[in-house]
């Protein structure tokens, strides 16, 4: 008999904006990049546009984001190399930003930044057509 799943674990609701946050990459039909950050409180969306997905660039952008609106305490990606590169790792480390990352090929996992995508796409779609 097959053993039952374990029970789905809600992720606590934050106590405030900007402490834990998704972020992803949205590839463009030009062939540039969106960097998508979605707070968890306030679904408050950041977008950064860039024809780069390095490691390098990556973290050029956070690095301008936070200094908007501040470091957060948690931040979960997908399984990007970029997301997963030494030099990632020790950015988020030196700031004290905790890492997460979702399961590889399960878009649900960072649903948040997958609707907001999804979204950004449609409108952009429109505006194309326009």
């Amino acid at each position: 008999m097959p053993s039952r799943p374990e029970p789905m674990r809600r992720t606590e609701f934050p106590s405030g904006p900007w402490q834990h946050i998704a972020v992803g990459y949205l590839g463009l039909p030009s062939g540039d990049y969106m960097l998508v950050f979605v707070d968890y409180y306030s679904r408050w969306v950041e977008v950064v546009t860039t024809k780069s997905t390095t490691s390098e660039k990556t973290i050029k952008m956070f690095k301008g984001v936070f200094y908007t609106h501040g470091n957060p305490i948690s931040v979960t990606t997908d399984n990007g190399p970029q997301f997963r590169s030494e030099l990632f790792k020790d950015y988020l480390k030196q700031n004290g930003i905790e890492h997460h990352c979702t399961t590889p090929l399960w878009l649900q996992a960072n649903g948040d930044v997958e609707r907001q995508n999804r979204s950004l796409m449609k409108r952009i779609r429109i505006a194309q057509t326009g």
